[in-house]
């Protein structure tokens, strides 16, 4: 083997193997086969998905099908796996990419286990806001503040009167 030289880098003095000839396949399916349960999280099939851009022009659709994404003629098993192609088409660097996420479908919410927890949760959370905005509040706001907080009120007193 000759010495290399300083200007000389390893890769130039590796050899590459011949390209294998590429065979055409009729449709081009990833993945390997159908997932045994559909995601409940999915539309029905039929549905077709459509990313937008802020202006509301759609960037890149997919179908929701029996077995799978179709996205550009491709049957994808996962809806992340179509949302990596779509993204890849887009010019996205991403690495990974959720597909419910990219296409605008979001995972339902989980009922909380404990509702009267959950509930003291978010007044906690309420009554801080309040008293944060209460706080920073200018002599011209504060009369609008009071509207919005009594305007509050009623509508929980509107739900006491449900519940009792």
């Amino acid at each position: 083997m000759p010495k290399k030289t300083k200007t000389q880098s390893k890769k130039s003095t590796k050899k590459t193997a011949p390209a294998k000839e590429a065979t055409a396949a009729p449709e081009p399916v990833a993945a390997a086969a159908t997932p045994a349960t559909p995601d409940s999280r999915l539309p029905p099939p039929g549905t077709l998905l459509q990313k937008l851009d802020r202006h509301g022009a759609v960037r890149c659709e997919c179908t929701i099908e029996e077995g799978g994404i179709r996205y550009a003629g491709t049957l994808y098993r996962s809806i992340s796996a179509a949302a990596m192609a779509a993204a890849k088409d887009l010019g996205l660097a991403n690495r990974t990419q959720n597909g419910f996420s990219f296409f605008g479908l979001t995972k339902p919410s989980r009922p909380p286990k404990d509702p009267l927890q959950a509930l003291e949760r978010v007044w906690e959370r309420y009554h801080g806001q309040v008293e944060t905005i209460a706080k920073s509040a200018t002599d011209e706001s504060r009369s609008q503040i009071a509207a919005a907080i009594g305007s509050h009120a009623k509508a929980i007193e509107g739900l006491l009167e449900r519940v009792a």
